[in-house]
């Protein structure tokens, strides 16, 4: 028998996810790390120094991902209630956290590529990235943003209430997906052992995602949509150090 999707449960979870991301300054001041880090590398161009920051942002937020796999799947080590808590509650909480790190990683990314990630529709759209991108990798497919092509429809064109509207979509296909896949993570420490290896996994290739995501829009961004100098990130560096 085929589960409904309910709206609601996807925007129980965009809300869970909302409050609990890190603040806009600190991801800026990341990705402003980052490129500084790789620009001292010495690298041959401001593509190689991109790319060099983006695999660093991208190893970062999957060894976090990585870690909240394991964590959400202690509960099944006390029998009885531990298992029960880790089969529901666990899950729902573990594709929070993974959720997470990949819009903070999405967010990261988007500045590393010249994106102004302090305007809102910046945010919804590295938000909506994370989450198709997310639910992409867990069905081993890129269905989401191949309708948005096949339609003609230029994914970092939605409009404001189509990306919310997505949104919503997809996180209720997340919240529905993250129920169906915990049994293996209610097995006392193969539970522990699989969430940590999955979510490292999962979140490897959602970067990997958004990276070519973002390298593509960079491409088709209109002279002066993105800050291809990284002025702004440089004079903040040296006034760092």
């Amino acid at each position: 028998m085929k589960e409904v999707e309910d709206p609601e449960q996807g925007r129980k979870l965009l809300t869970a996810v909302e409050r609990i991301l890190a603040d806009t300054d600190s991801l800026v001041l990341m990705a402003k790390q980052e490129l500084a880090k790789a620009r001292d590398k010495k690298l041959p161009s401001e593509d190689a120094v991109r790319e060099d920051a983006s695999l660093a942002v991208v190893r970062h937020f999957s060894n976090r991902s990585a870690l909240s796999g394991g964590l959400a799947a202690l509960p099944a080590l006390v029998p009885g209630a531990g298992t029960l808590v880790a089969a529901l509650g666990g899950t729902l909480a573990d594709m929070c956290f993974m959720l997470k790190f990949e819009v903070e990683m999405a967010l990261v990314l988007s500045h590393l590529h010249g994106f102004d990630i302090t305007r809102e529709d910046e945010r919804q759209l590295a938000f909506l990235l994370a989450s198709v991108s997310t639910y992409d990798a867990k069905k081993d497919r890129n269905a989401v943003l191949d309708l948005a092509e096949t339609q003609g429809v230029a994914f970092w064109k939605y409009a404001p209430r189509e990306a919310s509207k997505m949104l919503v979509s997809v996180m209720t296909k997340l919240a529905l997906l993250s129920v169906s896949k915990g049994l293996l993570r209610a097995l006392p420490l193969v539970g522990i052992a699989v969430g940590s290896s999955m979510n490292k996994v999962l979140t490897q290739r959602v970067g990997d995602r958004c990276v070519r995501e973002l390298k593509k829009r960079r491409e088709l961004a209109p002279p002066g949509e993105t800050n291809t100098s990284h002025s702004v990130v440089d004079a903040h560096v040296r006034k760092s150090g």
